[in-house]
């Protein structure tokens, strides 16, 4: 079965309109299937309704978050696709190709997809489908004829829009109070409280663990992204493979690191805290506690030493190598890349993104 752009579907007993196609083939054994864009005509956003005739496997699915859990979800199907054909809007282009992986629960009714592209690593969950659960109900013949007269009615705005854009990161600038890595993660449900360390003048550190399922470099760019790249330093220890990530804010402090139990860690406090204790991080190991030191004093002690002069620190007698902050290291780039775009993003949403098989 093939469906057109604009093509009206019914599916699970909701409506649908077509907005663009995905024609994928798997590189291991040559198959093909399609993938369709679809806007919801009652609400709800886009979804991606999947067909795969070879197999008899159809599915309907939307985009998660990068962090999505799945614990309870066991490994299915995975290769290498390769993009053969589009149609209408879509964000890639033939010959583009991925890695993915398929993940079902145990009722073998839901799933989660993961595509592993050039630049970025797509999931999405949903649910498979009957081949009667989804039908063609009409075609909406009107609906390019609308957008084209809108069109018309967009341009009139258009350079009212692009005067918004070269005074908004002005306006932002003005209003915009700086992300809180702590809150980010407490809202995050990903992250698991673990425990706090106390400190000198009653303050605190927290560590919340996000499993052993992610590495240290997906759950700092979570982070990164989470407070729209506002950073001032962060680096990745290349000592160790998957070495730890420290990230310094302007109010905090963040170390993220492999514990001895194999979990990924975080560990966040107030660059209070930082500076009047060097408390050894949760369950890590002396080189972790090597680093969380250096990069502390590399990259923070000598601006919280005129801040916070009236109080002691153990930095003040520090006799530890420093450590310089190069602008190529992998996740410095990544916030700097989060942080320009940001500016423009903060009040808008992404675009569209294909599901995986």
């Amino acid at each position: 079965m093939k469906f057109n752009i604009f093509d009206i579907l019914n599916v699970d007993g909701d409506e649908y309109r077509i907005t663009g196609r995905i024609t994928y083939k798997n590189t291991e054994d040559g198959k093909c299937w399609d993938e369709y864009c679809m806007s919801a005509l009652a609400g709800g956003g886009e979804a991606w309704l999947s067909v795969d005739e070879v197999y008899d496997e159809y599915s309907i699915s939307r985009k998660a978050p990068a962090y999505t859990d799945t614990r309870g979800y066991h490994l299915v199907d995975q290769g290498t696709e390769i993009v053969v054909s589009t149609d209408g809007y879509v964000d890639v282009v033939r010959g583009d190709s991925a890695l993915f992986f398929e993940y079902e629960d145990e009722t073998e009714e839901k799933i989660i997809s993961r595509e592993v592209w050039d630049d970025e690593t797509e999931l999405s969950t949903g649910y498979y489908l009957d081949k009667d659960e989804f039908f063609f109900v009409r075609h909406d013949s009107d609906y390019k004829i609308k957008s084209n007269k809108s069109l018309s009615r967009f341009c009139y705005i258009f350079c009212a829009i692009i005067c918004l854009y070269i005074i908004a990161p002005t306006l932002i600038n003005m209003i915009h109070f700086t992300p809180s890595i702590r809150k980010y993660i407490e809202g995050n449900s990903s992250f698991t409280y673990v425990t706090s360390i106390t400190g000198e003048d009653k303050q605190k550190a927290r560590v919340y663990s996000t499993g052993s399922y992610y590495t240290v470099g997906d759950v700092a760019k979570w982070i990164i992204s989470g407070i729209d790249g506002e950073t001032e330093a962060v680096q990745q220890d290349t000592e160790e493979a998957d070495g730890s990530i420290g990230i310094l804010t302007k109010k905090e402090y963040c170390l993220v690191y492999n514990s001895e139990d194999g979990d990924v860690l975080v560990q966040v406090s107030n660059r209070k805290y930082a500076y009047t204790s060097d408390n050894q991080p949760y369950h890590s190991t002396s080189h972790i506690q090597h680093y969380y030191r250096r990069f502390y004093y590399s990259g923070g002690y000598s601006s919280d030493s005129a801040k916070y002069k009236s109080l002691s620190s153990p930095y003040s007698s520090y006799d530890g190598d420093s450590m310089s902050f190069s602008s190529s290291d992998t996740y410095s780039s990544y916030s700097s890349s989060v942080r320009q775009s940001s500016i423009y993003s903060r009040s808008s949403s992404g675009g569209g993104l294909s599901s995986g098989k």
